[in-house]
């Protein structure tokens, strides 16, 4: 990166002689960089279906399930019309790095100038967490419906954030710090909206073990009901889209290569607001995505509000 810097900065002296400022008008600017972005925190729940928690009068609520359990009598009213919702759960996922490049269109006047931007951000996260339930201080492996090895095909449970892209949209304002140098310093802020899509994969593996799960409990714990469970994989891959409110700070130096031309580094911070989209799994206790009489669809939700990254790049400015 010094060395790139140092023939540009030769260049810049080759093509140029005295000082050139630039002037005011319209410009055209275009960056690429990288962007890191910190740890993700995430909160997972879901709706519309009967858990393996205890249902009213004690009846478990897994009984309800109609594809695994639907020759065995309930009560009267004991899984009643609509299945209930669970969560929300947290999890957190290790910071990634990734491509940042973009567009603008600007106008200077004197020591500001105001601009137009779009920038694509793309990070890789690439790791996983176990769902952790912070109101019963339960995590799947303390229960022997998901004991095991996830990662041998055993039971187990794991949730993973693989990918964030973004398209952003954002309208900045600038002060340059301009002296008779070819170097000029700025500043600025900026305000903008973002698509954010996010690679999502959840995996609820039940204990291949029948006889170690205990989700159906007495008076109805026959060890045959409970190895219906075992094995069953609830599981989704999906791509979570939502449109954020963001904002960012940036600054940097950019350095006059000739009357049109400039170079220079950016660095940036932006942050947006909450993140939440929803997705039907795949398979739910391997089976379809749906639950009870009604067959109503089963879906699960992620929300976060750690969408933020860091980011630095070259940048490069033509004057009309």
């Amino acid at each position: 990166m010094k060395k790139f810097l140092f023939v540009l900065l030769v260049m810049g002296l080759a093509f140029s002689s005295g000082q050139v400022l630039a002037k005011d008008g319209f410009y055209l600017g275009m960056d690429v960089g990288v962007a890191v972005a910190p740890d993700m925190d995430v909160q997972t729940g879901g709706f519309d279906d009967w858990t393996t928690d205890s249902a009213p009068d004690g009846f478990p609520g897994v009984l309800c399930d109609q594809t695994i359990y639907g020759d065995v009598q309930t009560p009267q009213g004991a899984c009643g019309e609509d299945p209930a919702s669970w969560g929300p759960a947290n999890e957190s996922f290790d910071g990634g790095s990734g491509i940042l490049a973009g567009l603008a269109v600007g106008y200077r006047l004197g020591s500001f100038r105001v601009e137009g931007e779009y920038f694509y951000r793309g990070t890789r996260y690439g790791s996983t967490d176990e769902p952790y339930f912070p109101a019963d201080d339960w995590r799947p492996s303390d229960s022997t419906q998901y004991g095991g090895d996830g990662a041998t095909g055993g039971g187990g449970a794991e949730d993973a954030v693989d990918n964030l892209m973004s398209h952003n949209f954002f309208a900045n304002l600038y002060y340059d710090f301009r002296s008779d140098s070819k170097f000029t310093p700025y500043v600025g802020v900026g305000i903008g909206l973002a698509q954010v899509s996010v690679d999502y994969r959840t995996r609820w593996h039940r204990n291949p073990n029948g006889d170690e799960i205990n989700a159906i409990r007495p008076p109805h714990g026959a060890v045959e009901l409970n190895q219906r469970l075992a094995g069953l994989l609830t599981n989704d891959e999906a791509t979570m889209t939502d449109t954020l409110f963001g904002y960012q700070a940036l600054a940097g130096v950019d350095y006059q290569l000739s009357e049109p031309l400039t170079i220079g580094l950016k660095f940036r911070y932006a942050m947006f607001g909450e993140f939440e989209d929803e997705s039907e799994y795949t398979r739910l206790r391997g089976h379809a995505s749906v639950a009870g009489n009604s067959r109503k669809p089963v879906a699960y939700y992620i929300r976060t509000d750690d969408i933020q990254f860091w980011g630095i790049s070259l940048n490069m400015k033509y004057q009309f």
